[in-house]
């Protein structure tokens, strides 16, 4: 087996994607120096599976899969086994100087790691990762919440995708020690021709007239496309020529199209289903606003999101929620409008707002693609690896 000194852990990894997987994905392909990613099989989508791990992935040069299998975090025969997995792969890893490994959240992967942290201490350089949402769920559990406290303790870095995600993290842990880098785009995959969009937009088969909105998400409640559904209809009555792009797939699905149904918008949305990352791309770049005013739900909350820099990488503005760490990923007045989303008159007013001024659109998504261009995903990396030099 090849030895690595830089190994990313992740459970979950492409082809099954998240903000998580694609933010350590990007961190990993863009590394200064050759990385390995250690991840689980995913179950039937074998020959997806395979065709990804033969893919170049920049520098990350392998992907080991070994059968995980998550059932709970009690001391078990389960995680014993999948402890032992891990110890194994880290055990042949060792060559003179410290590894470094990146996890991409306390939970699972912290914890599974951190008995090897325990007995490796310096020989194993510890890098995680904190999202938002897997801290309030550690919360709600006595069990969970010590066991993120220990991982974050004996972590030798925590990097947070936004200064919310610290201010959560920062109950269980020392803030002064927890480093903030926001997450980015790959922004030259957004730069397509005029022809192109246009000829994308038509596919939606809207009026030319119309302005489009769209998001691209999980459809899960704290998403919240009902709201901008309810507020669609109220604007088509009024006479706004307004039309709604929905792409992604989840438990609401059935609920939303019901309320479609029910609003008589049928002609005026648009449900995409599953997109690939180029219907995604294209898709942002033939839309006029990006809308995802999402709310916090229990404890779901959205740390950053990902989507708001790859709409801004489009050079389309953002309504995005004030909740989380929304506010950081869409700046307000400058890249897009920040709305309360439990409030539908916000949302309407700021759907207005960019609707009827056009050149106030025009003006923030020149901004917006400006703020995904800092946020290309190699200059994230770098804000990380920066960071990570201070290790050696």
């Amino acid at each position: 087996m090849e030895k690595f000194k830089n190994i990313i852990l992740s459970l979950d990894f492409f082809p099954k994607i998240g903000g998580a997987h694609l933010w350590l994905y990007e961190i990993g392909k863009n590394w200064p120096y050759d990385t390995c990613v250690l991840t689980s099989h995913i179950p039937n989508k074998l020959e997806e599976q395979i065709f990804f791990d033969k893919g170049d992935h920049g520098s990350i040069k392998s992907i080991f899969r070994v059968p995980f299998k998550i059932t709970s975090w009690g001391m078990d025969i389960n995680y014993f086994r999948n402890f032992l997995k891990i110890f194994n792969f880290f055990r042949k890893q060792f060559r003179s100087g410290p590894i470094f490994v990146h996890i991409t959240k306390v939970v699972p992967e912290g914890i599974l790691i951190l008995p090897l942290k325990l007995m490796w201490g310096r020989k194993l350089k510890l890098i995680t990762y904190a999202h938002g949402e897997e801290f309030l769920v550690a919360n709600t559990s006595f069990q969970l919440k010590m066991l993120t406290k220990a991982v974050l303790k004996n972590s030798d870095m925590i990097i947070a995708n936004s200064y919310s995600t610290k201010n959560i993290v920062s109950s269980f842990y020392d803030k002064s020690k927890i480093k903030v880098v926001h997450p980015g785009v790959e922004f030259s995959c957004y730069q397509i021709e005029e022809k192109e969009r246009l000829l994308w937009r038509k596919r939606w088969g809207f009026p030319q007239d119309t302005i489009i909105l769209i998001t691209i998400a999980r459809m899960e409640p704290r998403k919240n496309q009902d709201a901008v559904i309810k507020v669609l209809a109220e604007f088509r009555k009024e006479g706004l020529p307004l039309g709604y792009v929905v792409g992604g797939v989840g438990e609401e699905e059935g609920k939303l199209r019901d309320l479609v149904n029910e609003l008589e918008l049928q002609q005026w949305v648009k449900f995409l289903g599953r997109v690939s990352e180029e219907e995604k791309i294209k898709s942002f770049c033939a839309a006029d606003i990006h809308i995802m005013p999402s709310i916090q739900v229990g404890s779901m909350i959205e740390g950053f999101g990902i989507v708001f820099m790859e709409a801004a990488a489009a050079g389309i503005p953002s309504i995005a929620g004030n909740v989380g760490g929304q506010s950081e990923a869409v700046l307000d007045g400058k890249t897009g409008i920040v709305v309360d989303g439990t409030n539908l008159e916000e949302i309407k007013d700021g759907i207005k707002r960019l609707s009827l001024n056009v050149e106030k659109r025009k003006s923030l998504g020149i901004q917006a693609k400006q703020w995904a261009r800092e946020h290309d995903w190699h200059k994230v990396t770098m804000r990380v690896y920066n960071y990570f030099r201070e290790l050696l």
